[in-house]
């Protein structure tokens, strides 16, 4: 056994927040260590992290620790570390080693690469080492609610990255169990609302923030529908606020988001089906020039000319329309200056016409744009998207009046990973040639495309990346239809669902889709049980619906035995299942949900053979009359 010195010198201060009050002052000599671990960019803040003027001048080199590279060879079963305070403690070879691994600063510490130069130097103690021990071998290890924001600074200090994240989990089920004090619109409250806010900011806590602005921050202003009231709550918490959901609420007038105009980092506003703005209302977002994600769906007293108050908020990546079905093209024109625009949502826009995409031309950042149910676009409208070559996800949707020459105008969009073409009615097979340029085509959705038949799904061949594939209610394919399918491999999701004219012959001609996770049969009447024998070779199957094949037998059931991965199985309206058939789901251990209903042939007996289906979550009986136990 090996005698380690362990002393380790912090330079912080320990934050505690209670019940009975939170103290800022505590964070302003908090400081952290000197690595900065990476961070999305959308969700990067200012470094809040100052660097130290004066390190100690009395600290030796020699004063940090190492260990030599002998003492963690795997043949150390046990190393005791000693502590400044004189304690010592022993710990295995393995949880040094997970320590190495999950902390950089130890990692570095032990290999001899770091020097603690901290300012005001505090002892981290047996108790605080144990602590994070603990915490990184157990994640679900408790500690005291009103001790969490100490522990979560020390394991920050410390570059324990998972132990935060699960600190912070702690913390706010600590607040949504009302374990803590729930937080209210007194200016006690209010201020300890503030300085959570602040520490989950410093700290990089972004789920707790998110929680706070749109749980608890949120749901504060919404209580109230008197403006002194709500400006009360929002004047304090200003400057802190990078999220809001006013979603859904009646009350909020244009007055109200006046009252926003303090709120300069303000970066999500979410005002989904608020009727009461209008135009008006846009204009007092105009000082709101952090916004990055603002949804307007539903608004439906917005017209094009509001449209004009969002020019300034040139750092908008999300913009949702929806639904707001008085915008018309001259609106879009005034989308123009957003040139950095990710996501544009203009679903159910009924006004808009091939005039208003032309607009969009100068939006070439656009990665997502949905333009379902817009039922006024042709062929023309979509040529104006061709710039767009940075679209990844395009949603036509109930665009009904384009053709197979339409889709000519998305060969340039070859970055596109998702394409819903679901209802559009005037598609045939000869217009699925044009997406044969669409290489890392992902998602397709041809639902109820009713003029597609087998000659369609012999162009679909070369989108060899395809891993969804949505192909219900496309009731003119045929079992010899699926055989184009064989050379798409990668699929992983396929929806036959309402195609009535498969047979079990067609079934055969999935046999080449191993990857399949999810199949969807459901009310393909033409099936019966036999066909289900050709099922067997998809054995990672996990998701399989067989609702309304009436003609399923307790036979067929008997072929499901290989899917010993099946999760999920939909047996609703199985009319001629009895209990003999749910004897072959026993070998279906991994079965989390099992939907039984309407299947009038179950009896109380059938139920015995479930009872070593022990994953089982959900299972729906609804409907079987038979069954007695149910009365």
């Amino acid at each position: 056994m090996y005698q380690l010195k362990f002393i380790l010198l912090i330079g912080m201060v320990i934050l505690n927040i209670s019940n009975t009050g939170f103290n800022s002052s505590y964070l302003v000599n908090t400081t952290a260590p000197s690595y900065d671990p990476p961070q999305n960019i959308n969700d990067q803040l200012e470094n809040e992290n100052t660097p130290l003027d004066n390190p100690l001048p009395n600290l030796e080199e020699s004063s940090t620790p190492t260990i030599p590279a002998s003492a963690l060879s795997p043949s150390s079963e046990e190393i005791q570390l000693s502590f400044q305070e004189g304690t010592s403690l022993t710990i295995s070879h393995s949880q040094l080693a997970l320590l190495r691994e999950k902390s950089k600063y130890f990692n570095s510490l032990w290999s001899g690469q770091f020097q603690e130069t901290l300012q005001h130097p505090l002892n981290l103690t047996q108790k605080d080492f144990t602590l994070l021990l603990n915490c990184l071998e157990n994640p679900k290890f408790e500690i005291p609610l009103e001790e969490i924001t100490s522990a979560i600074q020390l394991a920050d200090y410390y570059e324990l990255t998972e132990v935060v994240k699960n600190l912070e989990e702690q913390l706010i089920d600590g607040y949504e169990s009302q374990r803590f004090e729930p937080f209210n619109s007194t200016e006690e409250s209010l201020a300890k609302l503030k300085d959570l806010l602040n520490f989950a900011q410093q700290f990089r806590l972004n789920t707790l923030k998110n929680y706070l602005e749109f749980t608890v921050v949120s749901a504060l202003l919404n209580q109230t529908s008197q403006l002194a009231d709500f400006e009360r709550i929002l004047n304090p918490l200003s400057s802190e606020i990078e999220a809001l959901n006013f979603s859904d609420k009646a009350y909020l007038t244009d007055t109200h988001l006046l009252a926003l105009k303090n709120c300069e980092n303000l970066k999500v506003l979410h005002l989904e089906a608020c009727q009461a703005i209008t135009n008006d209302g846009l204009a007092h977002l105009t000082p709101l020039t952090a916004l990055r994600h603002l949804n307007l769906s539903y608004c439906e007293n917005l017209t094009g000319a509001g449209l004009a108050h969002l020019k300034p908020l040139t750092a908008l990546q999300h913009l949702n329309l929806s639904n707001c079905r008085k915008l018309t093209d001259d609106g879009l024109a005034h989308l123009s200056p957003l040139t950095v625009l990710q996501r544009l949502n203009l679903s159910n826009c009924r006004k808009l016409t091939d005039d208003g995409l032309a607009y969009l031309k100068p939006l070439t950042a656009l990665q997502y744009l949905n333009l379902s149910d817009c039922m006024n676009f042709t062929n023309d409208g979509l040529a104006h998207l061709k710039p767009l070559t940075a679209l990844q996800y395009l949603n036509l949707s109930g665009c009904m009046n384009f053709t197979n020459d339409g889709l000519v105008h998305l060969k340039s969009l070859m970055a596109l990973q998702r394409l819903n073409l679901s209802q559009c009615w005037n598609l045939t097979d000869a217009g699925l040639a044009h997406l044969k340029f669409l290489t890392v085509l992902q998602h397709l959705n041809l639902s109820s495309c009713m003029n597609l038949n087998d000659a369609g799904l012999a162009r679909l061949a070369p989108l060899t990346a395809l891993q969804h594939l949505n192909l219900s209610n496309c009731q003119g394919l045929t079992d010899a239809g699926l055989d184009h399918l064989k050379f798409l491999t990668a699929l992983q999701h396929l929806n036959l669902s309402r195609c009535r004219k498969l047979t079990d012959a067609g079934l055969a001609r999935l046999a080449p889709l191993t990857a399949l996770q999810h199949l969807n049969l459901s009310n393909c009447q033409g099936l019966t049980g036999d066909g289900l024998v050709h099922l067997k070779p998809l054995t990672t199957l996990q998701h399989l619906n067989l609702s309304q094949c009436w003609n399923l037998t307790d036979a067929g059931l008997a072929h499901l035995t290989p899917l010993t991965t099946l999760q999920h199985l939909n047996l609703i309206f199985c009319d001629k299942l009895t209990d003999d058939g749910l004897a072959y789901l026993k070998p279906l251990t991994a079965l989390q949900h099992l939907d039984l209903r309407y299947c009038q042939g179950l009896t109380d007996a059938g139920l015995a053979h479930l009872t070593s289906l022990t994953a089982l979550q959900h299972l729906d009986l609804s409907g079987c009359e038979k069954l007695l136990m149910l009365d």
